[in-house]
């Protein structure tokens, strides 16, 4: 297992006004950070004009999890207290920051940069289930923590995290309103100015996202604060449920579908538990052997129904009805034709 982290002491509590005339923060000469945060100067309109040529070039979303969050995007996880909504994140994190699939997803592994808003202490025990539980340890180099909130209404504050989330795949502030001290998070003003201070942070990762947890109001079911919030990121997944049964869903994504669904739950590991798929935590053991089998053998290519029997050291009558089980449930994904069928990898793993 991986060492204890020391605590890092970084950022200090500062009254500047927003965005009133702030520059980054100056550094000895043999500790520059990697990158500055990116200038807001644009050249002027004409030169910013797009041909319709010009729009078939623009690139592709690039996927920092498949089918879940992109690069060079702000996203938003929203739910209630319990619901799970700091695991999922902190699941992302560690995911990203080993490069372990997510929820049988791919990752692009990179590093992360954790603003533990409301504290860091409760960080040690969960990351050491993840990391007992996968098998998997988190490189240091991999992963930082900031154990204290960031004022995004703070500019010089915020110019300071922009030099350390250079480089960043991910940055994640947990929570959003512990950055809005001092703010009214119903202002359209002042979420506008935190929406806008996210996205410099973005744009200092030099292709990262960003990822933030927020609450949702007393129905438990819209983001509290002012709509400015939602309106102004790219993406919005919200948490419903507790430990035993946790619905996230995206509610929104600016580029690519929108609709997507898993059903969560927490497992006991050690002192704290790590998100499992609640579907396939259901499943019987030989459906989860079946799963194994495929996956070894399989999990990069897909498998014909033919090809998977071959290599399934079990009964015919319990391999079809182990196959018909993980089809069920959407571990596996039927992308073939009735007379041939052809088994790839779904989303519950």
């Amino acid at each position: 297992m991986t060492a204890a982290r020391a605590e890092p002491r970084w950022i200090q509590d500062a009254t500047a006004d927003p965005w009133a005339d702030v520059s980054p923060p100056e550094h000895p000469p043999d500790e520059q950070p990697t990158a500055a945060t990116p200038p807001r100067t644009k050249p002027p309109l004409g030169e910013r004009l797009l041909t319709r040529g010009a729009l078939a070039q623009l690139p592709e979303p690039e996927p920092l999890i498949d089918r879940t969050i992109d690069r060079r995007t702000v996203a938003v996880i929203a739910g209630h207290f319990g619901s799970l909504k700091s695991f999922v994140l902190q699941d992302w994190a560690a995911s990203i920051a080993t490069g372990r699939p997510w929820m049988g997803r791919p990752v692009e592994q990179g590093a992360v940069l954790y603003v533990a808003a409301e504290g860091a202490h409760g960080l040690h025990p969960r990351l050491t289930a993840w990391e007992y539980g996968w098998h998997r340890d988190i490189p240091d180099d991999q992963l930082a923590v900031l154990p204290e909130p960031i004022n995004l209404l703070d500019a010089q504050a915020v110019a300071e995290l922009c030099q350390l989330a250079a480089g960043r795949s991910l940055v994640v502030l947990d929570t959003l309103a512990r950055c809005l001290v001092g703010a009214d998070e119903n202002s359209a003003k002042d979420m506008g100015i935190a929406v806008d201070a996210l996205y410099r942070l973005r744009d200092a990762t030099n292709g990262g996202t960003i990822a933030v947890a927020h609450h949702t109001g007393k129905d438990r079911a819209t983001i509290r604060g002012s709509s400015a919030l939602e309106a102004g990121v790219d993406t919005v997944y919200t948490t419903e449920g507790d430990a035993r049964l946790m619905k996230l869903s995206r509610t929104k994504r600016k580029d690519g579908p929108r609709e997507d669904t898993l059903q969560l739950r927490l497992n006991p590991v050690l002192d704290s538990g790590v998100i499992v798929s609640a579907i396939a935590a259901d499943m019987n053991a030989k459906a989860r052997d079946l799963m194994s089998v495929f996956m070894s053998a399989f999990g990069a290519t897909g498998a014909t129904k033919a090809d998977l029997r071959n290599v399934a050291s079990m009964p015919s009558a319990t391999f079809h009805r182990s196959l018909n089980e993980l089809v069920e449930a959407g571990a596996l994904i039927d992308t073939g034709t009735d007379a041939r069928p052809f088994y790839i990898q779904g989303d519950t793993q």
